[in-house]
């Protein structure tokens, strides 16, 4: 037996051509009864989303677009099955609003900007994509949303049985996926699931291979979120006040002149240690080195900038610290999977 997220056999399927099967299945995605349809529906129209063709925007799956009336963004999701979908959300209402409905028994996790983490119960003055997991249980669920608060974020929901046949393909019992999700609680990940999760949402994949993608992508992120849970379960690494002190005081010095990145050297000197010290600490606490902290923290505000701005390449380049916009364009192109005028031109289409 093949486990499967749509919980049926695939080895004896019949063959037939992917991008038509898609396109047969987009066109009764909409009102088709899935579990995983009735979690995100109902709270989207709430909140003013109106349906939209995905294709037209370069999406394969489901989106949803806010009302102009109301405010401005999207929402977007691709189920897998009717078990597990990715997706990705971004908008700002106009004035208060909020949504009911009843969530189900899942296991969720996401990469948060700043103005969702009120709603989170943790830390307001965490950085944006700060990673939390949940584990939710069937209830009726209401949340009032504030006017003027850009509310983003990019998310991985699995239902149980999902969770099931992720864990199989991980050869890990269910428990300790689950437990691994529950520990990501705002103040430390896996390294590297805030850029994978960003690839989720940045990514433009065909019809013919977006399951494909998508689903390696869960699965990719389930790996790593219990890699690093059993990590820390083996050698769990308490650090000093002192240590925790001295990489808050590098990572501002590397935040806030990013227009002039801070050496490692420079940073050793304003936490008075020695670099093979501060790049352990950074390791421990961070999952990187101090310049590879720097390099994330700058693509963000590049993709921020591209977003949000009309600033030039050249200017958006000088900003976070290149001096060649060739030199910007290919580290971006390395680190987000597109060149940054094409990643400007994808983020805007999803905000209109």
């Amino acid at each position: 037996m093949l486990a499967s997220f749509g919980g049926t056999e695939r080895r004896n399927a019949p063959m037939r051509n992917p991008a038509e099967n898609f396109k047969n299945r987009a066109e009764t995605d909409r009102g088709a009864g899935r579990a995983i349809d009735t979690l995100f529906e109902p709270q989207v129209r709430q909140l003013g989303g109106v349906p939209a063709d995905a294709a037209e925007h370069g999406r394969q799956g489901l989106l949803w677009l806010i009302d102009p009336a109301i405010g401005m963004g999207s929402f977007w999701y691709f189920p897998i099955g009717d078990r597990l979908a990715v997706g990705a959300f971004d908008f700002t209402l106009r004035e208060e609003g909020g949504f009911f409905c009843d969530a189900a028994d899942c296991f969720y996790f996401g990469s948060y900007n700043q103005g969702m983490l009120p709603y989170l119960g943790i830390d307001a003055t965490l950085p944006d994509r700060t990673v939390v997991g949940h584990a939710w249980k069937h209830a009726p669920y209401h949340q009032r949303v504030q006017g003027g608060a850009r509310l983003g974020e990019t998310f991985v929901m699995l239902l149980p049985e999902a969770l099931r046949d992720v864990s199989l393909r991980l050869h890990c019992d269910p428990v300790v996926l689950s437990s691994a999700i529950t520990a990501l609680d705002g103040t430390s990940c896996p390294a590297r699931l805030p850029s994978l999760l960003d690839d989720m949402r940045q990514a433009r994949p065909s019809a013919v291979v977006a399951e494909a993608f998508y689903e390696s992508k869960v699965v990719e992120a389930c790996a790593l979120i219990v890699d690093w849970r059993l990590a820390c379960g083996r050698a769990p690494i308490a650090l000093s006040a002192d240590d925790v002190a001295a990489v808050a005081v590098a990572q501002h010095l590397i935040q806030q002149d990013l227009a002039r990145p801070a050496t490692t050297e420079e940073l050793c000197r304003a936490t008075c240690m020695g670099t093979s010290k501060l790049i352990e600490l950074f390791r421990l606490s961070c999952g990187m080195t101090p310049q590879e902290y720097a390099r994330d923290v700058r693509m963000h505000h590049a993709c921020e900038l591209l977003e949000t701005t009309d600033l030039s390449l050249a200017e958006i380049a000088a900003r976070v610290g290149y001096s060649r916009q060739g030199s910007f364009s290919e580290a971006f192109r390395a680190r987000c999977g597109l060149p940054p005028r094409e990643w400007r031109a994808s983020a805007r289409a999803l905000r209109r």
